[in-house]
Order: structure tokens, then C-alpha cells, then sequence
């Protein structure tokens, strides 16, 4: 499914800024600072729903600039667990250790038992796939309201 993007002006891209990921809100002033340039912006969302393990590419030109990723796992699954099977640069832990930050990435753990049968804890990350020296603290400052938001759509428990 192919969403593109809506509730925006035109102020640094060549196509309008978008407020949300795949439809789910996030600052708009951030986000426009980590996507791509180029003439047409594309949100996917691929045939899955949050309950399955949604994930969003938002692509510029055809291309992948900013991707948000939503993966279920057992309990018992904890943060520090994602960075088993890759290297992630400047890996940080803030807000509690309830965040993880790095190179071209964030992510978080949000417990929600019962929303899904594929698990009782969900991982989402954003990632900005063309990353530059600016992307963590653009990426950091993006996801509290964004993952906040997420939850909330999940209907997960507070």
C-alpha cells in the first residue's frame, strides 16, 4: 500500500514535508531534515499491520531515505538484544535506557501483551538510510512523540 505524504508545506524539500510515518505522527521539522531531497516522496507500508509487525519505508525518488521498523518478540526480549547480530556505531542508551540511539538509527521496546499473537513486546526502530553526521540527534529528537504515538495505535496498554 502506497501512501504519500499530506499536512505539509514546502520548506527546504522539493516535495511537501510530511507530519507522520506511514500515518502515524512524528515532528514534522525533523523528519524533513533527515529525508532525502528529490522530487517525489512515497510512504509503503508493505502488507503487514501493526499487530503483525508493520514496517515503513519512505522512499525518495525510488529510493529508501527513512524506514520505521516494527518487529514482535517474547517476553523476556530487551533492548540491548537488537545489537546481537550487527554492529551499530556511537550505540548510546538514553532516556531511562529506554531508548537506544545510534549512527543511523533509534529504537525502542514497547511492551504490549495481548495486542498480537506474534508477542507481547514489540521493537520499533527509524532509521535514516542515507545517515550523516546530524542523523542521531535528528533521530532522537524524532521518536519520543513517534514511539508514544505507536503505542498508542497498538492500543497497548499504558
Amino acid at each position: 500500500m502506497a501512501l504519500t505524504a499530506c499536512d505539509s508545506s514546502n520548506a527546504g524539500l522539493s516535495y511537501p514535508a510530511p507530519d507522520n510515518i506511514c500515518g502515524i505522527p512524528a515532528d514534522k521539522e525533523a523528519l524533513e531534515s533527515l529525508l532525502d531531497d528529490g522530487d517525489e516522496l512515497e510512504q509503503d507500508t508493505g502488507p503487514f499491520s501493526l499487530t503483525e509487525g508493520q514496517f515503513c519505508h519512505m522512499y525518495v525518488d525510488g529510493n529508501d531515505s527513512v524506514v520505521s521498523d516494527g518487529n514482535w518478540h517474547e517476553n523476556g526480549y530487551e533492548l540491548r538484544d537488537l545489537f546481537q547480530d550487527y554492529e551499530a556505531k556511537n550505540l548510546r542508551y538514553f532516556k531511562g535506557d529506554t531508548y537506544a540511539s545510534w549512527h543511523r538509527g533509534v529504537a525502542t521496546l514497547i511492551p504490549c501483551p495481548g495486542v498480537s499473537k506474534e508477542g507481547d513486546i514489540v521493537s520499533v526502530e527509524v532509521k535514516d538510510m542515507k545517515w550523516n553526521e546530524e542523523s542521531q540527534a535528528l533521530l532522537e529528537r524524532l521518536v519520543p512523540s513517534y514511539f508514544d504515538t505507536y503505542k498508542k495505535k497498538l492500543g497497548c496498554q499504558p
